[in-house]
């Protein structure tokens, strides 16, 4: 017991330093997940413009003509697009944050 005692003094600062260094790490993962959730609680009421856009985009086109085809349409190409980069950015975020959050290896 005293031999423990002495070697826990003589490497007090040591043991200091991993706890600080441990202690950083933890941190800096919760951060990390803090902003991932963030980041995916904004891509999603970002996605929710771009389906009330193409909503809107989509009644206009109705109104003017009936019978012109919505996917030949430039600007419902170009918000279907940026829905489907979207969803593959919630579909990243939320894969990670899970990857975190329950880690196979442990």
């Amino acid at each position: 017991m005293e031999e423990d005692f002495r070697y826990k003094m003589r490497n007090i600062g040591d043991i200091f330093i991993d706890k600080v260094q441990n202690l950083g790490t933890y941190a800096k993962g919760s951060v990390r997940g803090v902003s991932l959730t963030y980041n995916i609680d904004a891509y999603k009421k970002e996605k929710d413009r771009i389906v009330q856009s193409i909503g809107n985009r989509l009644s206009a086109i109705r109104k003017k003509d009936s019978d012109r085809d919505v996917f030949n349409d430039g600007i419902m190409v170009k918000l279907f697009y940026r829905l489907d980069t979207i969803q593959d950015k919630i579909d990243a975020g939320i894969k990670e944050r899970n990857e975190r959050l329950y880690p196979k290896g442990s």
